[in-house]
């Protein structure tokens, strides 16, 4: 009786708040985001590349409206895809058919309009060092240097309660605070593939209450998310005010955006009017709360200037997008990372932000990306990406050579597999050249601070995963093993150089592969040529990895209601050894091997 009341009361003050009295319309979508990890983006990818779905922008997530119109286009020809198939497809097209009714699928409370939700989203994520289970399990002490068993776990948990509101037909709103359970331990994770699921400093109970999550017990932190997101009836202009996960890019992983990048908060507004050519623009703003002391700091050198650098920062980027043939498509990007101001030419969707900002001293972090797609029917799709950081116009036989030729290359081929259900191979080459994503901190009239320009946020990278001076072979199977199953398998080869933080803090002049180490510009000389595997110390890395996830299409019963959910199992395995590219004789670590086994369960409510 008490639960019906506190449902009955929220739903009336949730109507009352927001007039959501009036009948819904018969047509009203969602336009929310639909979570980049969704199973339907291996359909939509599939039918892409059998050629059921052409000209698709790669900006994503796309929102619930725009997959409800790909599965739409998918049901219309489904003679190209196997009755296996057309199960799946039918079962995952169920949750897009009812628009925003489908949207609050089954959440606590629902009004009998359907124009407002309130529910939760639980989820949990837990790592373990196999090898040293195996070896505790022999007798030893675990395998942990420290003889600590906690040190063979690892939790990422989170409970996220939410409101999900759909005042007009054209807009679609979504707000929650999660709360995260964590035991954070990064040496479960494979090489370079860490990443933070929490917003702020983990919170425990002790004198000293805040830490970085790396206890031998659990403790709390918050996670941030929201979705305030329309469009014309037409589709023709798309606009949301968001925080979470982006990719904007045709490869496994984005130069300039990729979805492995923490979340932000931003502005984006898409225009399409037209088949031929799509244009979005984005304003977030960025930081690292992990150096928020910065932000506080009083510090000043002889000279009475401020000698902290903070991490607030503002991020733009422009995508202009032609499909001028429907196995074409042609992509450019402009990127910049600067000091947070009210900047009209960065928020301007019109304005080409490269050039625009030579008019304002030029002293932001700029960047640009053009790409080619070509879609091969039903075999698959060709694809291949430059993102330029800085650049000298010197000569093309010096970009492999001199270290101011900051850029990065990308290239591979995404196939189909007829014989798997939405079977696809992926296999693609990256190389990040030395000091990409880096940039030196600079003033602004507006601020007091120094501003860390380089292209990370909360201290991770907002382009590709791997960091300067790196490049990676990435060879990744993707399919329906069984009706709600999916699996991937991967394989990537590694290869990365740096120098030392002492060489860097001595002011030695070398080839550094750290998004923290950048350029010094006023002794470009001073840099030896780049010589990519004898430049450094570099590590070599063999990474495998296979994952499968149950998620089935309609929803199990447990204790007597219908529960979303989502259950999934890993296994990670990688080698990792030095070498000393100098052939000076610089001690090296020891190789070593990781084994990880990772367990996840996510609950939709």
């Amino acid at each position: 009786m008490a639960k019906n009341t506190l449902r009955w009361m929220a739903g009336s003050l949730l109507v009352f708040m927001f007039g959501l009295t009036a009948a819904p319309r018969a047509d009203a979508q969602s336009h929310l985001a639909v979570e980049l990890g969704h199973p339907v983006y291996g359909v939509i990818e599939t039918a892409e590349l059998r050629g059921v779905l052409t000209r698709l922008s790669s900006v994503k997530p796309y929102t619930r409206a725009q997959v409800a119109e790909f599965l739409a286009t998918i049901q219309a020809n489904m003679d190209v895809f196997s009755p296996v198939e057309r199960a799946e497809i039918r079962g995952i097209a169920a949750e897009f058919e009812e628009g925003a009714r489908g949207d609050i699928g089954q959440a606590f409370w629902k009004a009998p309009n359907a124009k407002a939700a309130l529910g939760g989203h639980i989820e949990a994520t837990g790592r373990f060092d196999v090898a040293g289970i195996a070896d505790l399990a022999s007798g030893g002490t675990g395998g942990a240097s420290s003889g600590d068993v906690t040190d063979l776990w690892h939790l990422n948990s989170l409970i996220q309660p939410y409101v999900k509101l759909y005042p007009e037909p054209w807009l679609s709103l979504w707000g929650t605070i999660g709360i995260t359970y964590d035991k954070v331990n990064r040496d479960l994770y494979l090489p370079y593939t860490f990443t933070k699921e929490w917003d702020s400093y983990h919170n425990k109970v002790s004198t000293s209450p805040t830490t970085d999550g790396e206890e031998a017990y659990p403790t709390w932190s918050f996670d941030l998310r929201n979705d305030v997101s329309g469009a014309t009836d037409s589709g023709s202009l798309r606009f949301r005010l968001s925080r979470f996960r982006r990719d904007w890019g045709m490869s496994s992983g984005s130069l300039s955006l990729s979805g492995t990048a923490r979340p932000f908060m931003g502005l984006e507004v898409q225009f399409r009017p037209s088949e031929i050519f799509a244009i979005t623009n984005l304003i977030g703003s960025l930081g690292n709360w992990e150096k928020g002391k910065a932000d506080r700091s009083a510090a000043t050198d002889d000279y009475g200037n401020s000698t902290a650098v903070t991490e607030q920062k503002m991020f733009a980027i422009q995508r202009l997008e032609l499909f001028p043939f429907p196995w074409l498509t042609l992509g450019a990007n402009g990127t910049m990372i600067g000091a947070k101001r009210f900047e009209l030419g960065y928020i301007s969707p019109m304005m080409f932000a490269l050039e625009y900002q030579v008019t304002m001293s030029d002293i932001d972090n700029m960047g640009v990306q053009g790409d080619i797609q070509i879609l091969l029917k039903r075999l698959g799709k060709l694809y291949a990406s430059l993102y330029i950081d800085e650049i000298e116009l010197s000569g093309f036989e010096e970009w492999f050579t001199r270290p101011r030729n900051m850029f990065a290359l990308q290239g591979g081929a995404k196939l189909n597999l007829p014989f798997l259900p939405f079977g696809t191979l992926s296999a693609q080459y990256t190389k990040i050249e030395p000091f990409v994503y880096t940039h030196y901190p600079t003033w602004n009239y507006e601020s007091r601070l120094r501003v860390n320009e380089s292209y990370t946020n909360d201290g991770e990278n907002l382009g590709y995963y791997l960091p300067p001076n790196s490049d990676e072979f990435l060879l990744r199977l993707e399919s329906r093993i069984a009706p709600d199953w999916r699996a991937t398998l991967q394989y990537s080869f590694v290869r990365h150089g740096d120098n030392s933080d002492a060489d860097y803090a001595d002011g030695k002049y070398l080839i550094y592969g750290d998004v923290d180490k950048y350029q010094d510009y006023s002794k470009l000389s001073e840099y030896p040529d780049k010589n990519f595997l004898h430049d450094g110390i570099y590590d070599y890395n063999h990474i495998a990895k296979l994952k499968v996830c149950w998620r089935p299409a309609e929803a199990p019963m447990i204790l007597g209601a219908a529960v979303p959910l989502e259950l999934g199992a890993g296994y990670g395995l990688s080698y990792t050894w030095w070498e000393d590219g100098t052939g000076e004789g610089a001690a090296v670590p020891d190789a070593e091997w990781k084994n990880v086994l990772e367990l996840s369960c996510k609950f939709f409510l």
